[in-house]
Parts: C-alpha cells; sequence; structure tokens
C-alpha cells in the first residue's frame, strides 16, 4: 500500500475512534457474536487477498500448519479456524483477522527457525482469541456491530471503506498495549505448548535487528514505535514467572516403556522455579497387584546422577491386574537442567522391577497418536 494513504487511513480513523471511543467501552470480551466476527474476518480477509495476491508454496504452507496445530490447543479459542494464507508482497508482516492468519512472503524471508514461528503465530492468534479486532470494531462503530457485519455482508460502501481504513491500521499493528498483550499471549501459548519461551524475546530482537532499517511501519518491523518496550515487556513477564508459581518450561511425550509386565507412559514434564512435575500413566499388564515404590522414584540428570530427591505423588499406590492408574510424580529442583530419565520402583508379590524411563524425546505438543520431532523451515523463497 501506498505511504500517503495508509497516512491518510490512519488520520481518519484516530478521528473516528477520537469521537466514538467514550461511547462504547472497551471490556475483555467483546459483545459480538463468534459468527458476525468470523463474518468480519472473512471481509477482511477478502480485501487483503485482492490487495495482495496470494503466494502458493505448498512446502511453506504445510511448515506453518505444523507449528499452528501445536499452538492451537492453548489458544484460548480452539473451537474457530485459523486458516493460513501467504500473502504475495515482499513487505515482512503477520497480520490476523478472525479465522485466518496472514503472513507475507517478506516475512518467510527473515530466517525464523520453528520456534520464532510458534511466537509469530502465536502472538496473532492471540489478537483473535484475546478478540482485539472485534473490540475495535466496536469502539470504531459506537457499538453498532450488527448493522455493520450486515452492511458489509451486502457491500454497503461505507461499511466497505470503514472496513479498509480499520484493515490499514490493523496491517500497522493495534496499540501499543494489545500488541503487547498479543506478545504475553504467544509466551504463555510458548510455555503450554512445549516450545522454548526464551525464543520469544529472542525473536523479537532478531526482528528488530532484521528490519530496523526498513521503511515499512508494519508491527513486525523494528521501526515499529515501541518495538523495544514490546522486549522488555516479553523479558520482565517470563521473569515473573517463577514467582508467580508457572511453568517455565514444559516438554511433551508419547514414547513408553515396558519391563516385566508394566508399561510407564510419560505425557508431559512441567519445570516450575523449584520443581519438576512428571505427569504419567503405569499400566500393569500382569494378573498380580503391582505396587508403585513412588518413595523410591528419582530423576536421573544426563550423566546418570540420582541427585534430583522425589517429594510427593498422586499416583495411586496399587496398580490391579490389566489396570491402569495415572498421576504425577514431583521432584526437587535443583538446576535447570532437564531430567533425562525417571527411575521408578514396582513390587509384585514375587518380585521387584525397576523401570528406568527415557526422558530425552519430550518436546513441543504435536496432535499426532505418536512423536513428530518440529520441522525445520523449508528453502527461503
Amino acid at each position: 500500500m501506498g505511504a500517503s494513504r495508509s497516512s491518510n487511513a490512519i488520520r481518519v480513523l484516530a478521528a473516528v475512534l477520537g469521537i466514538l471511543v467514550l461511547a462504547a467501552p472497551v471490556t475483555a470480551q467483546s459483545s459480538i457474536s463468534q459468527d458476525d466476527e468470523l463474518a468480519v474476518g472473512r471481509a477482511v480477509a477478502a480485501d487483503l487477498i485482492s490487495r495482495y495476491g496470494v503466494f502458493a508454496d505448498a512446502e511453506w504452507q504445510g511448515f506453518l500448519a505444523q507449528i499452528r496445530d501445536r499452538l492451537v490447543p492453548f489458544s484460548g479459542r480452539p473451537n474457530i479456524p485459523y486458516k493460513l494464507i501467504i500473502l504475495d508482497t515482499p513487505i515482512p508482516n503477520a497480520i490476523s483477522t478472525p479465522g485466518y492468519i496472514f503472513v507475507t512472503r517478506g516475512m518467510l524471508r527473515l530466517s525464523l527457525d520453528a520456534e520464532g514461528w510458534a511466537f509469530v503465530l502465536g502472538h496473532e492468534m492471540t489478537h483473535t482469541a484475546r478478540r482485539h479486532l472485534a473490540q475495535f470494531i466496536e469502539r470504531a462503530n459506537a457499538g453498532t456491530l450488527l448493522s455493520f457485519v450486515v452492511a458489509i455482508v451486502t457491500g454497503n460502501r461505507t461499511a466497505v471503506d470503514l472496513l479498509r481504513l480499520m484493515l490499514d491500521l490493523a496491517t500497522l499493528g493495534f496499540s501499543r498495549d494489545k500488541e503487547t498483550e498479543a506478545d504475553l499471549g504467544a509466551l504463555h501459548m510458548m510455555v503450554e505448548a512445549g516450545f522454548d519461551p526464551a525464543k520469544a524475546a529472542q525473536t523479537l530482537a532478531w526482528l528488530n535487528s532484521a528490519t530496523g532499517r526498513s521503511q515499512e511501519q508494519t508491527h513486525w518491523a523494528g521501526t515499529h514505535p515501541g518495538f523495544l518496550d514490546r522486549i522488555t515487556a516479553v523479558n520482565a513477564a517470563y521473569a515473573a514467572f517463577a514467582a508467580k508459581g508457572l511453568p517455565l518450561r514444559v516438554w511433551y511425550f508419547k514414547d513408553r516403556q515396558e519391563a516385566d509386565g508394566v508399561i510407564v507412559t510419560p505425557s508431559k514434564l512441567i519445570e516450575v522455579s523449584d520443581a519438576w512435575t512428571l505427569a504419567l500413566t503405569v499400566h500393569n499388564t500382569a494378573d498380580t497387584t503391582a505396587t508403585i515404590f513412588a518413595g523410591s522414584a528419582a530423576l536421573s540428570g544426563p550423566d546418570g546422577d540420582l541427585a534430583v530427591r522425589f517429594l510427593r505423588s498422586t499416583l495411586p499406590a496399587d496398580v490391579e491386574p490389566q489396570g491402569e492408574v495415572e498421576g504425577t510424580l514431583t521432584f526437587e529442583k535443583r538446576s535447570r537442567t532437564s531430567p533425562a530419565a525417571l527411575q521408578l520402583p514396582v513390587l509384585f508379590s514375587d518380585r521387584r522391577t525397576d523401570l528406568n524411563v527415557p526422558l530425552t524425546g519430550g518436546g513441543p505438543y504435536t496432535p499426532e497418536p505418536s512423536p513428530t520431532p518440529l520441522p525445520a523451515p523449508p528453502p527461503i523463497p
């Protein structure tokens, strides 16, 4: 888009908001129905596609879809679509509208790794999950959204012109508060989905470095006002996780370990400030009761040491013949080096089985039934 057109759009929309903002206070929840919100999203998507066209690259489309699918269950609104479309423009940007996430061909050229893309997609998903565009429309339209949606769908020119003004502003970014909220939403989403949260601020710093001399003022360019403040906010938010008792890192597992009639399947390892908590399932395939000796369980480090002591368990002690139990084991944390294995003794009436359950194959959540490693980004187009 031309710089003058964008500037005019911003000035006009700012004037509209200046008049109407007092008529409709912003709330965390929007009064707009999901169907209406998605209708607006389709209108915005059609306008974006008509402006820039679609860049068809099946390899990139598949890569981005894999990252998106790992994040969706933790988005806060997993029941709506997040259709990915690559726009054919060299301007580095990513844009969200209800039902869609757009990234540009220029964004693909910034050499982000999979976890960097998790932050970008998580940021855009948060805009939709927190209904930022819906709140924005409510403010701009003084609360009469239903008639606005009808006007968009029926092609009323006034509504379409206002939609395009909003689109211009949304392309450049929401307010600083909303952009920071989306950054922090992406940070939480990355932790819950098992991505490395350190990559959030690192990704912002890299984008600042890579685009800091850009002439474009998109919200993913380092020239955008407040960009450095966003990096500071993400670092501060993650530093506060420990004090708040929030997870610092999460790993997901789908492998299992079997020995002497016992099958142990770890599902998730959670790191908090002072402990490791492992969620797992224990299945007894034997014809006699198995007793989990949780008090003697331990986590071993990469060198095989048993320096991490057991704290507590929510696993039932006894597993009936052909039965299964699930729960958690919590261990003391002495360093941030992630454990390599679980040592779990299981007692039968006539024997003891010591299981060594590897914990080195963990990673981000994957919806597939078997473990799937993080994909590498395709070649730069």
